[in-house]
């Protein structure tokens, strides 16, 4: 390639970029979207369909499945090529969508939401293996900017459209919808992606065989960690807890010696910047995951924020991200090598600052300080992201960037399963008041200090791993 190398916002739209990245954006949409949808119509759902007693396995079937779909992208990507391996997901999840629209009953659309998560977690990989194969390494950030945007339209607009749908009576239309966003990624994919599987093959051969016992391993893992967040009894849920940790962590054993992994080599060691990084989106993730499950209720009943403006109090994060990920896209490499350390100490004074105002106020204190901790994420998430792709094993680079929204749905999953437990051992199962919300604060405020920390640590090292040396300068 000749051409000279171009920088900016211009740049990664320029020529066929307009369409890569608006197909790297719809993919991210349709599970952005789900995020801040399914709460909103939930309540319809179950009372059109006599869901009640299983109200929180919607959510439950999706999370778990959807890691499932992350975790197999590298593999599929590689084996089928992004387009064929792009088709097959959004299929998956235009047929978990019809089937939640048709649903007649709470067991089929339980169905359906399973069958949506594999497809969603799937595109999100193939997404991340998108930004790494069709975008040089100078506009990655650019892109993931761009990505940070479809996060903040979902928590502003999401709710509000499923809201009127469900006003309505036309829950179903929210999935419905589907077909448009399908016909849509479909488009793009022919005019984005070559149509063979060389775009993403590793060189190894034949193809690699999906290893479905590690999956379904990692699948019981996360579904131990997401039924622990439905019990109350709180030596079962611990016991759950440990399961899954165990459970995951012998999915990893036996991914690592296996011929057909599903990640990387070694991702959780600290010696290596793709491993370091891993651990960031992890640790990010199940730092303020507890705290985003509670922030609503704590609005509503500690500041007296109306129902309709409380789910806001916790997108202002979303919106700090965005923000801070298109100020910080252009940064030099010196820069952001800062900004992978300044990010998570603004995301660990946030939730300190977050402490301090959630029950004593005022309340915009707190919003602030949720902003901020959004702000923290901004400043290091595309590149850290972009660190991981880049310092990719040969062969393994498919298999590096499908794995990224898996480390940060891990961190997902555990961090609302501990909301779960210590919401039981700070008392508020015997009744939600104001003086079990206060305590539920320090429990939830005194943890999510230790993950924020973790995270200031794990960055630094991954700020020694990637600076200059003489060899390098």
């Amino acid at each position: 390639m000749n051409e000279p190398q171009q920088t900016g916002w211009h740049a990664v739209i320029q020529g066929s970029g307009l369409i890569r990245i608006s197909l790297v954006m719809s993919c991210v949409t349709l599970h952005a979207m789900d995020v801040f949808v399914i709460a909103t119509i939930l309540p319809s759902v179950v009372q059109d369909i006599d869901g009640v007693a299983f109200y929180a396995w919607p959510a439950a079937l999706y999370i778990v499945t959807s890691i499932m779909g992350a975790a197999s992208g590298g593999i599929v990507g590689t084996n089928l090529g992004l387009r064929r391996a792009l088709t097959i997901a959004a299929t998956i999840y235009l047929a978990g969508s019809i089937v939640c629209a048709l649903a007649p009953q709470m067991w089929v659309f339980l169905i359906g939401r399973a069958i949506q998560g594999l497809g969603s977690g799937l595109m999100v990989a193939l997404a991340y293996a998108m930004v790494r194969h069709l975008f040089d390494e100078h506009k990655r950030p650019h892109v993931f900017a761009y990505m940070s945007v479809i996060w903040g339209l979902a928590a502003l607009v999401g709710p509000i459209l499923a809201g009127a749908l469900a006003q309505l009576g036309f829950w179903r239309g929210v999935y419905w919808l589907t077909i448009l966003v399908f016909a849509l990624i479909l488009t793009l994919a022919r005019r984005a992606l070559p149509q063979t599987s060389s775009d993403m093959s590793s060189g190894t051969g034949s193809p690699a065989r999906l290893p479905w016992e590690r999956l379904v391993l990692l699948g019981a893992a996360i579904l131990c960690v997401t039924i622990s967040g439905q019990t109350d009894h709180l030596g079962f849920r611990l016991a759950l807890i440990i399961g899954a940790v165990f459970g995951v962590g012998g999915m990893l054993w036996l991914d690592h010696i296996a011929d057909n992994p599903l990640l990387p080599s070694r991702p959780t060691s600290l010696a290596k910047v793709v491993g370091a990084g891993y651990w960031i989106f992890f640790l990010i993730s199940f730092s303020f995951t507890p705290l985003n499950v509670f922030l609503p209720l704590l609005a509503q009943r500690l500041h007296e924020v109306p129902p309709s403006l409380a789910g806001y109090v916790s997108a202002a994060m979303s919106l700090g991200w965005s923000a801070a990920a298109f100020a910080v896209a252009g940064a030099t490499p010196r820069w952001q090598r800062i900004l992978i350390v300044s990010g998570p100490l603004c995301v660990l004074a946030g939730i300190a600052g977050q402490s301090i105002f959630v029950v004593a106020g005022p309340v915009w204190g707190l919003i602030g300080m949720v902003f901020l901790t959004g702000l923290g994420i901004g400043q290091c998430h595309a590149h850290v992201s972009n660190q991981a792709m880049s310092n990719a094993r040969t062969g393994e680079e498919a298999l590096t960037a499908s794995a990224i929204p898996t480390m940060q749905s891990l961190g997902f999953a555990f961090g609302a399963a501990t909301a779960g437990l210590l919401a039981s051992i700070s008392g508020m199962s015997a009744g939600i008041s104001v003086d079990s919300l206060t305590s539920l604060t320090e429990w939830i405020y005194g943890f999510a200090l230790f993950p924020a920390v973790g995270t200031v640590i794990v960055a630094l090292r991954l700020y020694w791993l990637i600076r200059p040396t003489p060899s390098t300068s």
